[in-house]
Order: structure tokens, then sequence, then C-alpha cells
């Protein structure tokens, strides 16, 4: 990766969460749907553990080798040139040190941004203890002395996303964590879940650090998310399920009815396909 560009990328990418103005980030499953982002000009490029997890054929929650992810990334990176951003999950480590070891591998692929949770789906849904991680984003933020990028932390905390604690605690406990992890480096918080207004605007009044959205069909009226102050809006997994749910569709019309019209109803031709990826 290009140092100078590298840098440059992840300057820009953190004046996008300065501004005081809601940037859409789309999230790419591999390098063709990175690059069709960059071809209809989204400014920057997310990526998505369930789409990297469905594409290998696994269900999502860090069942797929980390290796992947970086030589995924590698290759997006290599392909476009707008900020990438990385969803890491919890880390893919068990130690604090080796979640530190992942990010840097990471960046060193290309990426200018990282997202880490603190949310466990299994056995039963809970959620990271706050002092570990603390612990985790205060040595992933200082990766970025050490490696010489400014890239961005995007901190998730899943509060709401695996309904933590009682109804009217997520509030409070979303807020506390919030607070903490902005105070340790992170430079966006992420609150995947999060869907009443009245939560959502406390939620931004309360935290320091800008907010991040994830894309839902509770959370879909984009002018007032924007009015309200969210700053970044996830499209998540949606994206890659849309595709999947049209693969579903199509092979179901050609085994069930032994028809292919679904197939062959849209207007992205061999020749439009060639043209869109063509390397520049």
């Amino acid at each position: 990766m290009d140092y100078k560009k590298q840098l440059y990328l992840a300057n820009q990418f953190q004046e996008m969460h300065r501004q005081d103005k809601m940037f859409i980030l789309p999230n790419a499953w591999d390098v063709g749907s990175a690059v069709i982002y960059e071809k209809l000009n989204f400014p920057a490029v997310g990526t998505t553990s369930a789409g990297f997890a469905y594409s290998l054929g696994y269900s999502d929650g860090e069942k797929i080798d980390f290796k992947h992810i970086v030589q995924t990334v590698n290759k997006i990176t290599q392909r476009i040139s707008i900020p990438v951003s990385v969803d890491i999950e919890l880390g893919y480590a068990d130690t604090i040190d080796e979640v530190a070891e992942n990010v840097t591998k990471i960046i060193e692929a290309g990426a200018v941004g990282i997202n880490i949770e603190d949310g466990y789906t299994k056995p039963t849904p809970h959620l990271e203890s706050l002092d570990l991680q603390i612990k985790k984003i205060q040595a992933i933020s200082t990766l970025r002395e050490k490696l010489g990028i400014p890239f961005v932390i995007n901190a998730r905390t899943c509060v709401y996303f695996i309904k933590a604690g009682k109804g009217e605690e997520r509030l409070s406990i979303a807020i506390k964590r919030g607070k903490a992890y902005h105070k340790s480096g992170a430079d966006c918080i992420f609150i995947p879940g999060a869907f009443e207004e009245c939560d959502l605007s406390k939620l931004i009044e309360n935290i320091p650090s800008p907010i991040n959205i994830l894309a839902t069909p509770k959370t879909n009226n984009l002018e007032n998310l924007k009015r309200m102050g969210v700053r970044r809006f996830s499209l998540g997994s949606a994206p890659v399920r849309s595709a999947y749910s049209n693969l579903i569709e199509t092979t179901k019309q050609i085994m069930d009815d032994n028809k292919i019209s679904k197939l062959l109803d849209h207007d992205f031709s061999y020749e439009i396909a060639n043209e869109l990826f063509a390397r520049r």
C-alpha cells in the first residue's frame, strides 16, 4: 500500500466524521461490490462481516479465517481509491494484544478504519466487560501513532442489537459505553438496533462522538436521521442479503417453474458488466 495515499485517505475519512452532515457508508462483501460502490460515487466503503461470511458459505459471527478478511481487504484497497473501513467484529482474538495485532494487519492491508464491537450472541446474548472493551479500544488507538496512519475507530455497542438489560436500562447503558469508548479513543460510536427517535435523540445529545446508525426497516427515513444529527449511516448486510435474495428467487423459479424470466429481467448486460468492471 502506498503510504502517502493511505495517509491521505485516512485524513479524508476522519474529516467525513467531523463534518456537520450525514454520509452513507455502503458495505462491501467482496472486491466487485466495493468497485460498484466506488463507480456509483460513494465517498467511502465499509465491509460487512456477515457478507464476508456469506460469500464463503458460512453464517456471521467470526466463523471464517481472519486471513481471508486481510486478503480480501488487501485486494479491495488495491482495486479502489476511496477510504475503506473494516468490520472486525470482536477482534477475532482472545487477548488484547492479539486484537491489536489483527488491527495492525488490517491497516497494513490498506484500510483506514476499523469497526470493533462489544456484543456476543452465543452461548447467550451478553456484552463484553466494559473494562476489557475500554482496554481493547485504548490498545487499538495507540496503534495510530505507531503505524503513522490516523485510522478511524468506530466503536460499536450492541446494547440494543442483542437487547442487553431491561428495555428502560438500554439507553443509560448505551450512553455510558458510548462516553467510555469516546474517552478511550473511538472516533465514532456505532449503535445498531436503536430504533426509537426519543432514544436516538438522547444518544446523540449525550455521547460526544459522532453517532453511526444501521439501516433497518425502522431506520430508513434518511432525511429524518440527518435532521436528528446522525453522522454516519451504514447499509450493513442489507445489500448482500438483497443480492442473495434475488439469487434465491431466480433459482427457485428455475427449479419450481422451469422458467428463467427472473434471471433475465434486468438491464445489466454482459457488455455493461464488462464496462463497469473495466480497470481504468
